[in-house]
C-alpha cells in the first residue's frame, strides 16, 4: 500500500513540474542556402537556438522589439526529435560563408533545433507580411528574432508581460560598435541572454 501511495505521489509531482516549466527562450533564424539541387534558387531553412531541451513538440511566437512594446509573429513550429548540433547543421547544408560564420558566433543557447512555420491560416498578419517579404526574388535576405515558447495571438504584446507559466519581460540592444544585438529575457526572475551578428543592409 505504501509504495502504491508513494508512486502516485511521485507521478502527481512529476506532472506538476512539467505543467509548471517555464517558458523556453531564444533565437530564431531564417536563412537562405543553396538547393542541394544545384538549382538556381535558394531555400530558406528556419532553425532555432533556445536555453533548454524541447521535451515536447512546440510553437514559439517570435518578438520584435518596437519601442515601448514588441512585435509578435506567429508562429514557428519546433519537434521534439529536430535537434542538431552546430557541426551537424554547418555541415547538412550548403551555407554561405557569410551565414555559416554567422552560426557560429550567436551564443547564449544551449540546444538547436530545425523547425518549420505554422501552416499559414493559422499565422497572424505580422508573419504573413513577413514571409510575403523574405519570398520576393531573389528572396536571399536572411531574417531573425527572439522567440518565446508560447503562442501569443495578438500581433504585439507588452515589454512585460505574463503566461500560464510566469511573468516575462523581453528587450533588445544593439551594439553599432561591435555590430552585435542583444536579446534579454527575464523568465519568473531568471535572466537569459543571447547575442548575435547583425547582418548587413
Amino acid at each position: 500500500m505504501k509504495i502504491i501511495v508513494v508512486s502516485v505521489f511521485v507521478a502527481l509531482i512529476c506532472n506538476f513540474a512539467h505543467a509548471q516549466q517555464a517558458p523556453i527562450v531564444g533565437v530564431w533564424e531564417q536563412l537562405p542556402v543553396a538547393d542541394g539541387h544545384g538549382g538556381p534558387n535558394a531555400v530558406r531553412r528556419n532553425i532555432v537556438f533556445v536555453d533548454h531541451k524541447i521535451a515536447d513538440d512546440t510553437v514559439f511566437s517570435g518578438l520584435v522589439d518596437a519601442g515601448t512594446k514588441s512585435s509578435v509573429l506567429c508562429c514557428v513550429k519546433v519537434s521534439k526529435n529536430s535537434s542538431i548540433t552546430l557541426p551537424e547543421l554547418l555541415k547538412k547544408y550548403q551555407w554561405d560563408e557569410d551565414i555559416a560564420d554567422h552560426l557560429k558566433k550567436i551564443t547564449g543557447w544551449k540546444y538547436i533545433y530545425e523547425a518549420s512555420l505554422v501552416d499559414q491560416s493559422v499565422q497572424n498578419a505580422g508573419m504573413r507580411e513577413l514571409v510575403k517579404d523574405l519570398t520576393m526574388p531573389p528572396a536571399l535576405s536572411p531574417y531573425s528574432a527572439a522567440i518565446i515558447s508560447v503562442k501569443i495571438t495578438g500581433e504585439e504584446v507588452n515589454k512585460k508581460f505574463t503566461t500560464s507559466d510566469g511573468a516575462i519581460s523581453f528587450s533588445t540592444q544593439s551594439s553599432q560598435n561591435s555590430n552585435i544585438i542583444q536579446y534579454k529575457f527575464s523568465v519568473n526572475g531568471e535572466q537569459v541572454k543571447l547575442t548575435e551578428g547583425t547582418f548587413p543592409d
